[in-house]
């Protein structure tokens, strides 16, 4: 009899963990907008969890991060300009952090990506004078921290725009 209230207790405490609700099955997320994503949680649940986006495609899953730190009393996170391919086999997975609440917690139903967002670049241009006296120029682009995959996806800007400006003030 002990063993048996143990068993339904467990099986209690487990089916009331965090649970992903949204986004929901077959849903059409475009990631250069702002989607929610969101969570029932129990008093047993850690404080703050990490959220990744999982594209579960043919030859592996990719995973990519979300956010860290994410906190379970929020009950939501809203995502946006996130970069990842379009396509129709991805879900997004709650991992704990802790050393006592650690390992996966919960996946979404599958949904489909119907755009990316675009990773942002940031620009720095350093005019410097020479020992000719004429200035002489560099660039450097770099992508925000906030950039996720845009490397792999090839998605960046150049600084064609900041370099013509310089060189118009220059000339």
């Amino acid at each position: 009899m002990k063993f048996m209230i143990a068993t339904v207790a467990a099986f209690a405490a487990t089916a009331a963990a965090l649970k992903l609700t949204a986004p929901e099955e077959n849903a059409k997320w475009d990631l250069s907008q702002t989607n929610t994503i969101k969570w029932d949680h129990v008093d047993s649940d850690p404080e703050t969890f990490q959220l990744v986006l999982v594209n579960h495609q043919t030859g592996g899953e990719v995973d990519m991060t979300i956010a860290d730190k994410v906190k379970t009393s929020d009950g939501e996170y809203k995502l946006t300009n996130f970069v990842a391919a379009p396509g129709s086999t991805y879900s997004i997975k709650a991992f704990g952090t802790e050393k006592t609440n650690n390992g996966q917690l919960a996946e979404s139903q599958t949904f489909s990506v119907t755009k990316s967002g675009v990773s942002t670049t940031t620009t720095a241009t350093t005019v410097k004078p020479t020992s000719s006296g004429t200035p002489a120029t560099s660039s450097s682009a770099t992508p925000s921290q906030t950039s996720n995959a845009a490397t792999a996806l090839g998605v960046t800007f150049g600084v064609a725009g900041p370099l013509a400006a310089v060189f118009a003030m220059l000339f």
